[in-house]
């Protein structure tokens, strides 16, 4: 059976996966800065012989691990940034910053890379074996949670060639994704002429052009869709001195919605908002400098249902008694401490991807996603807790189990060509029935980012 041989291979070798999330987890870095996370990814898929190109897209943690020279090509994302401010000792049950300050995987990024590589590596390993003819693709991905690695790669035409993409995330239960919100994040700065309060007249007030900013942005609220939201926060508000004119101010606003091409329309009102604060205050404004902006998400129904079917295979997972005893303290902690048991084995369909960029990706190819369990029931996303239980043996289960749920699904569709065509004829059907793929990030650079 393939199911049993390829399961073989990842439990085989599924401690140097663990060693890798435990390094990642380890290091901690955040976007863009994520160096040593991807050569450490870089060097081990090389060593099972990968080609490897880093950086990639112009991003120096950028990855890109390649095996094979015919087609299909099969595509396997990781992700590799940590979230700032989130230092937690592993497995301790309450909030304990290791060194305060510093940055934590509070999204279970170590996981997914490690989950990933172990999927790409054990279907080289099986097609090799076998004498099949297909390529295995890993695209290591820096700064999901800002700055948007994926999209330079879409933007750069790495997945031009990729016949399908298979992606996971770590959460608390397991659901195979339907749909994902659209998402722009945009700083505007405004600068003016410092002053005496006392003489105004002399100055033109930055903090005014923000200030107004910010109310007509609360007044588009009501002419916007329902489901469009709206937040903000003021970066820079000019200064804590009440008797001078502020002469610079800075607000960064992000809208979501579940359709990019009419985000987009929202997000020239919000630049024209900008616009008419600086001209009410005879201030200049610079902007807008796109921190990211991620596309809604292509569903592709084909190759979901081919998941669903493997993971009704594979659960519910076995845990041992120490296991589910350490899942017991995080679940007593959580959102959901009336829960039964701490780690869930039901399946889910419909949970929304949450402003990603793997979203992006899913406009280039066909492209299935799921949340795979790694925490006890009730944990929440981007927290202590997450963190905590990054490195837990419970944690490193869920990760193999998804490497295999996602290895079996990239063998049906090269052992299956029809599944593959079914799948990749949605996708073009879809593709057809929307408006051309295009990002508000198409004129950004890594240095914007970077700088802002």
């Amino acid at each position: 059976m393939i199911r049993e041989e390829i399961n073989d291979i990842i439990e085989r070798r599924q401690s140097d996966f663990e060693k890798i999330s435990d390094k990642v987890w380890e290091f901690a870095e955040t976007s863009f800065l994520e160096i040593r996370s991807a050569k450490i990814q870089a060097d081990y898929m090389e060593k099972r012989g990968f080609e490897i190109t880093m950086p990639a897209a112009g991003m120096d943690s950028g990855l890109v691990a390649h095996w094979g020279t015919k087609e299909p090509v099969i595509a396997f994302l990781g992700e590799l940034d940590a979230l700032p401010n989130l230092s937690q000792a592993a497995d301790v049950a309450e909030p304990k910053a290791v060194q305060p300050g510093t940055p934590g995987h509070g999204c279970g990024h170590n996981l997914f890379g490690a989950g990933s590589m172990e999927a790409a590596c054990a279907v080289k390993e099986y097609l090799e074996k076998h004498h099949i003819k297909a390529s295995v693709r890993y695209y290591g991905c820096p700064a999901e949670e800002g700055g948007g690695g994926k999209v330079y790669m879409v933007r750069e035409g790495l997945f031009d060639d990729v016949d399908a993409v298979i992606a996971w995330h770590p959460y608390h239960y397991w659901d195979i994704t339907t749909s994902g919100r659209a998402i722009t994040s945009a700083y505007f700065q405004w600068d003016g002429v410092s002053a005496h309060a006392l003489h105004a007249e002399q100055g033109r007030s930055a903090l005014d052009a923000l200030e107004l900013m910010n109310i007509g942005y609360n007044f588009l609220r009501k002419l916007v869709q329902e489901d469009t939201r709206m937040s903000y926060s003021i970066i820079d508000s000019g200064g804590k001195a009440a008797n001078v004119v502020p002469d610079h101010a800075e607000g960064f606003y992000q809208l979501r919605h579940p359709d990019l091409n009419y985000l987009k329309e929202v997000f020239q009102r919000v630049i024209d908002i900008a616009k008419g604060a600086a001209l009410m205050t005879g201030t200049k404004m610079s902007g807008p400098f796109v921190a990211s902006s991620y596309a809604n998400y292509l569903v592709n129904n084909t190759l979901n249902e081919a998941l669903r079917e493997n993971m009704e295979e594979l659960l519910p997972l076995d845990y041992t008694e120490e296991e589910l005893e350490y899942g017991r303290k995080f679940l007593a902690v959580g959102t959901h401490p009336q829960a039964l048991e701490p780690y869930r084995s039901d399946i889910n369909i419909g949970q929304e991807l949450i402003h990603s960029d793997v979203c992006d990706v899913s406009w280039k190819a066909p492209l299935t996603h799921f949340f795979g369990v790694t925490l006890a029931e009730g944990t929440k996303p981007h927290n202590w807790g997450t963190v905590a239980q990054g490195k837990s043996d419970a944690a490193k289960r869920g990760m193999h189990a998804s490497a295999k749920l996602m290895a079996n699904l990239a063998l049906d569709l090269i052992e299956n060509p029809e599944l593959l065509l079914r799948a990749k004829a949605e996708f073009e059907e879809r593709i057809k029935n929307n408006p051309p793929y295009s990002s508000l990030m198409e004129g950004c650079s890594l240095q914007d980012y970077l700088n802002v």
